[in-house]
Parts: structure tokens; sequence; C-alpha cells
């Protein structure tokens, strides 16, 4: 009998500090939560530069030239505490180019989960890593199209920079690797 009041008596006390910390945190309907402590709902947009290289078995171990291009993405998700934010991204770059000719256009794009960690609660500095589906795709306008879809997966790193109470820029460095199985099987236009 003791021994259920003392655990009784250490769970009210938990509830009690629990809730004062919670009381402390918000006062009546107004958030009191310093602007550092990241929470909800995100949405974030980018545009930057990427490069494409890759590497063709027939042609040996070696990756062509990088072709650097415009890159545009976006991403959200939910903040599962001050360290952690989880959701998805899209991300796609892109080259036009012409060739014999005609005009092709190749698209490499990834949809992917992602979670970004931040390691310091105050600071904006954040890691990213995720993983999902990659597409490559070539179209050669008035001709066939090629593509394939395989595993996609990224890590990086950036900084979250206050523009306002609810605004951040976040310069970044995200490094993107696709497989495929298979390259250069026609596809419908």
């Amino acid at each position: 009998m003791r021994r259920l009041m003392q655990l009784s008596l250490l769970l009210v006390l938990t509830v009690l500090v629990a809730g004062s910390a919670e009381a402390q945190r918000r006062r009546g309907l107004t958030d009191v939560t310093p602007d550092s402590d990241r929470r909800g709902f995100w949405l974030g947009a980018g545009l930057g530069a990427g490069a494409e290289s890759w590497q063709l078995d027939d042609f040996g171990p070696e990756y062509t030239d990088a072709v650097w291009k415009p890159t545009i993405g976006i991403r959200l998700g939910g903040t599962v505490d001050a360290h952690l934010r989880l959701g998805g991204e899209v991300t796609v770059w892109w080259n036009e180019f012409q060739e014999d000719g005609e005009n092709v256009t190749e698209t490499l794009s990834s949809f992917m989960l992602i979670g970004q960690f931040y390691p310091i609660r105050t600071s904006g500095l954040y890691l990213k890593g995720g993983g999902g589906i990659g597409h490559s795709r070539t179209d050669v306008e008035f001709g066939v199209g090629t593509g394939e879809t395989g595993f996609a997966f990224a890590v990086g790193a950036g900084y979250d920079v206050p523009l306002g109470r609810k605004v951040w820029l976040s310069p970044s460095v995200d490094f993107y690797r696709h497989y495929f199985s298979q390259r250069g099987a026609p596809t419908p236009v």
C-alpha cells in the first residue's frame, strides 16, 4: 500500500511539473514559445544550380563531364520537435540543347521522403537525408523519348536564417544520387 502511495505521489508531481512548464510556455491563447523553437507545418521552395554526370558501363568506369544547369525544388512537412523535421521533397533538374538540328530536353527528378536534423536547438544549422524515387528522361522534339525510374537518395546541410517571424532563408548544399538499372529504353512520347 505504501508503494502505491509513493507511485501515486510521483505521478501527481510529474503531471504538475509538466503542466507548469506548459503553462509557462502558453499564457491564455497567446503562444509565448521563443521564435527559435521550430514547430508546426513547414513549407520551402528552392532555386539553385545542379550538375549531372553519368557513367555508362559500355564506355568504362569514368564519369562524363558535369553539365551544370538550373534546379527547382519544393519541400513540405511537419515538425516532430525542435531537433527534427520530417517531410517530402520534389526536385527537378533540366537541360535543353540542340543536337542534329533538333531540340532535346533532359530532366532528372526525384520524389523523396526527407528528414532534417537540427543538432543544436537554438541554431539554424541542419543536416538532411532522405530517399525515394528518381526519374531520368530525355525527350527529342518530334522524336522518341527515353526514360528510366530507379532509386534516389540525398544528403545535405543547410542553415536557416530568419528574415521574419515565419519567413526563413535557408542556403544549403545537397548531394543527390540516382541509381537506374536500364538506360536508353525507348518510351512513348
